[in-house]
């Protein structure tokens, strides 16, 4: 649970901080006053991305070189300062308790946020990125060491595009690259298989708590590499080298795969409607709300939950439902352009946002 919420130089934020101590946060305010930069804030703590934008250079406020974002995290028996500080352009520092951490993975840890936005039906209409991008974040969470294994994997792909694109390619070192890949890409695919399957059993749950249990859903997981083969895989990279060295980047691999979502057997991008594109949208980001909860029972306080005005259209069933899901979490966090009528706020904590000052 958040206690306190530092910003500087983060989107229209100059410097503020808040101090917290409830488990329901409300903001409120007009259109482009500030709110949903506090809910982005929060989750670059979560996941040290943010769920708007995949370019961290957008999060500084205009005129400034870098943000600063830090937060005190109650625990059972102790309070912890997070920090995550972009003070230079390109450097990241992260802190526990003013103590350098040198591995995302322990940071990203601390403070676990599923983040509900307008946008989440793109998880379903949009390209096969935004369905890994969905994935990978809910996988790196729970499993820190698949977040290693995709870091590892792309840095490693990064840097065997670069030496495929040159000129004269260097074949040694092109081939350098190949087990580091192979051997973090089964990794990568046998846990993106285990919680695919997971998440989708899920969703069907929650289908059938609204009432549309005869919605069938399904999303299957399709890529062109085994589990648990890592010569197979070496064995593919000698195979598919010269290919790779004409088009200059490499052409298969779990950065290419796909979470194919069908509706009644139908493949959804192309055939659902918007009402059951955004229907399974909001369902897979509940799955993952469950999901967390589950996993860290022990540890439920530090789920966070952030809403950014995807209620109002929700109709009466769907929003008790939405509610009755996110109250495991052990905080959640919304916005909206007017103070709420929900009995599920009586006892919220409301904020006014105007124009990056909270009052």
């Amino acid at each position: 649970m958040i206690k306190r919420l530092q910003l500087k130089n983060f989107r229209n934020y100059k410097a503020c901080e808040v101090s917290l101590h409830n488990r329901t946060v409300v903001f409120t305010g007009r259109n482009g006053q500030g709110k949903t930069n506090l809910l982005e804030a929060i989750f670059f703590l979560s996941m040290l991305r943010s769920f708007r934008t995949s370019r961290t250079g957008d999060l500084r406020r205009i005129g400034s070189k870098g943000f600063h974002i830090g937060a005190e995290i109650s625990r059972k028996k102790y309070s912890e300062l997070l920090e995550v500080d972009y003070s230079e352009p390109g450097k990241r520092k992260i802190k526990i308790d003013k103590s350098p951490v040198s591995k995302a993975s322990e940071f990203i840890n601390q403070v676990r946020a599923v983040a509900f936005s307008p946008e989440d039906i793109n998880i379903v209409t949009g390209n096969s990125g935004m369905r890994r991008r969905f994935m990978d974040m809910l996988v790196s969470v729970l499993k820190p060491e698949y977040l290693t294994a995709l870091h590892t994997y792309n840095a490693a792909m990064k840097s065997r595009n670069a030496v495929l694109r040159r000129p004269d390619v260097d074949i040694g070192l092109v081939k350098a690259y190949e087990p580091i890949m192979a051997q973090n890409a089964v990794k990568i695919v046998e846990l993106r298989q285990e919680y695919c399957s997971l998440i989708e059993e899920e969703v069907n749950a929650l289908l059938a708590e609204f009432g549309t249990e005869k919605f069938n859903f399904t999303m299957r997981y399709r890529g062109d590499l085994s589990v648990g083969a890592i010569e197979e895989i070496k064995a593919r990279f000698e195979r598919e080298r010269e290919r790779d060295i004409k088009r200059a980047f490499t052409g298969f691999g779990p950065q290419l795969d796909e979470f194919e979502m069908q509706f009644q057997g139908r493949l959804m991008r192309s055939f659902a409607s918007t009402g059951q594109c955004r229907l399974i949208s909001l369902c897979l980001k509940l799955a993952k709300v469950n999901v967390l909860c589950k996993h860290c029972s022990k540890d439920i306080n530090n789920v966070i939950v952030l809403v950014d005005d995807v209620t109002g259209e929700l109709d009466a069933v769907t929003r008790h439902l939405f509610f009755q899901v996110i109250n495991q979490a052990g905080q959640a966090f919304f916005t909206f352009t007017e103070k709420p009528l929900d009995s599920y706020f009586d006892n919220a904590e409301f904020y006014a946002i105007n124009n990056g000052s909270i009052l």
